[in-house]
């Protein structure tokens, strides 16, 4: 989804994600939010009502802007673990840019408006449908075996989300990384997808 022409609610957008980041939701105020805005509250208010609204409005705003980052760097390359590669660091560089957006809000699913809960599934499914085309244009090429790419997808996404489990050290905070912990993860998403692939490709 392209971005609203709107300036001004392009102009929240950035200042509550930047404020979202740093302080998580339950340390910002609208009231700090309209002052790095040099907007009255009144303003602030007619673009979003309340702190949830607009707390909505930066994860769909953020989970976009991954999603572009990715598909512009990803759309030339057949190389499928290339690709693969791509996806997963770009992932891990939002979750740590965003961590008290991202972490916050899987970790305080009760506290967050109750719409997050569709957002993340539908980033979910738009992850899966990525990586089923980057396995399709694999088996188009010859790279890879005639696989059914729809569960291969699947398997490959859920595997990478188990990583988190196998790295976390403390695995009493509902499955949320230590910001330090996101590398060891992405080792280990690497070295998952390189068995993965290797295992698929077509031997010439």
């Amino acid at each position: 989804m392209p971005k609203s022409v709107d300036t001004k609610r392009n102009q929240i957008l950035e200042i509550a994600k930047r404020r979202f980041a740093h302080y998580g939701l339950a340390k910002t105020t609208m009231a700090e939010i309209a002052k790095d805005l040099a907007f009255s509250k009144a303003l602030l208010y007619y673009y979003f009502p309340d702190k949830n609204s607009l707390y909505m409005a930066v994860i769909e705003d953020v989970m976009e802007e991954v999603d572009e980052e990715i598909n512009a760097l990803i759309k030339s390359i057949t190389d499928v673990k290339k690709a693969i590669f791509i996806i997963l660091e770009k992932r891990i560089e939002f979750a740590r840019r965003y961590f008290y957006i991202i972490e916050y809000t899987l970790l305080f699913r009760k506290e967050v408006p109750s719409e997050v809960d569709l957002l993340l599934m539908q980033s979910i499914e738009r992850q899966k449908i990525l990586l089923k085309s980057i396995l399709d244009r694999g088996v188009e090429h010859g790279h890879l075996k005639n696989i059914d790419t729809d569960e291969t997808a699947n398997i490959f996404l859920n595997a990478c989300m188990g990583m988190r489990l196998i790295v976390m050290k403390d695995l009493k905070s509902y499955f949320i990384p230590k910001i330090e912990e996101f590398e060891a993860i992405l080792d280990l998403q690497k070295k998952l997808a390189t068995i993965f692939i290797d295992g698929l490709k077509i031997d010439h």
